[in-house]
Parts: structure tokens; C-alpha cells; sequence
């Protein structure tokens, strides 16, 4: 009598272990689908890398453009979801990108002054470049830093200096927890 009541205790715990399992599988299971459907959360610069790309409305082909960039444009991504990255632009709008026309450890600058002065090296001193001015909103990517003065580099290989206060560079940003 004792070994059949053994028996049906191992049995009955077997049982509570199997829907355990079972239970936690399709918790883990739920979290994964639900993390692939909502956006994943992220802060970090990235850098157009197409020879242009669409912003949009939402995250969808058929959603209102907002804007259309050229390579080198820098944003902010805040959020990925669904192969659609949502991002910050110079002007602290939101839009929706296809994610694989932007890519992260990449250096790019966008004017965001009215117009930027350019020079052939970095300061104010130094002649201006054969371009003198660059408007608003004209990307380029970002080679070096000296002082206060960025070097950049156009589509064309062109090489110029600006003070750095003259375009924004979105940066990666860090959180620390004690």
C-alpha cells in the first residue's frame, strides 16, 4: 500500500512539473512573439547610407512620406520594429525609416544652421573653400575633429572645415544605474 501511494505522488508531481514547463514555454514563448510586434526600444546614432531614403509617417510603404534625405543624413534612432527603424531628425521630429537604409557606427553631420561657412582647414583664420557656403539640412559625412571645427566630407569627396556649432552630430547616449 505504501509503494502504490509513492507511485501516484511521483506520478502527480510528474505531472505538476510537465504543465510547469509547459506554462513557462508558452511565457516565454508569448514574450518573444510580443517583442518582435511592439518597438524595441534604443537610442542610438545612425546614418542614411542609401543615395536616399524615405522618412515616413508611420512604419509602412503606403504611409505619408514626411521627408526624403540624402546619404550621410544623421538620426536618432529611438525604436526598431518590424524592419522599420523610428527615428529623431535634426528638427527633433519623429519618422519611420526601412532599417537597412541606415546603419549605426557610422559618422555623418547635417547642417543646421541657415548656412554654414566652409573652410579648407579648421579655423576661422583659414581660407574658405572653393564651396564657401553650405545650407541647411545639407548632409555630409564626418571625418575628424580638431577644437571646436569639424572636417567633413561631401558626396563627391570634397573635403571642408565648419565649427562645430554649426551642425549637429546625434550621439550615443549611455545610462548608468547604482
Amino acid at each position: 500500500m505504501a509503494n502504490h501511494s509513492k507511485r501516484q505522488n511521483t506520478k502527480h508531481i510528474r505531472r505538476i512539473l510537465v504543465q510547469l514547463v509547459l506554462v513557462i514555454g508558452v511565457g516565454l514563448l508569448t514574450s518573444v512573439f510580443a517583442s518582435e510586434a511592439h518597438a524595441e526600444p534604443r537610442d542610438e546614432p545612425v546614418c542614411v547610407m542609401s543615395p536616399k531614403a524615405k522618412l515616413r509617417a508611420r512604419p509602412s510603404v503606403g504611409s505619408r512620406v514626411t521627408w526624403v534625405v540624402a546619404r550621410h543624413m544623421p538620426l536618432q534612432r529611438i525604436a526598431v520594429e518590424n524592419g522599420w527603424s523610428q527615428v529623431r531628425d535634426v528638427r527633433g521630429q519623429t519618422h519611420w525609416v526601412i532599417s537597412r537604409n541606415v546603419a549605426v557606427n557610422q559618422s555623418c553631420a547635417v547642417v543646421r544652421v541657415r548656412t554654414a561657412a566652409l573652410h579648407k582647414g579648421p579655423g576661422q583664420s583659414e581660407p574658405r573653400a572653393d564651396f564657401k557656403v553650405a545650407d541647411r539640412y545639407t548632409p555630409f559625412k564626418k571625418i575628424d575633429r580638431e577644437g571646436a571645427w569639424v572636417r567633413l566630407e561631401d558626396e563627391y569627396r570634397g573635403s571642408y572645415w565648419t565649427r562645430d556649432s554649426n551642425v549637429w552630430i546625434p550621439v550615443k547616449r549611455s545610462r548608468m544605474s547604482f
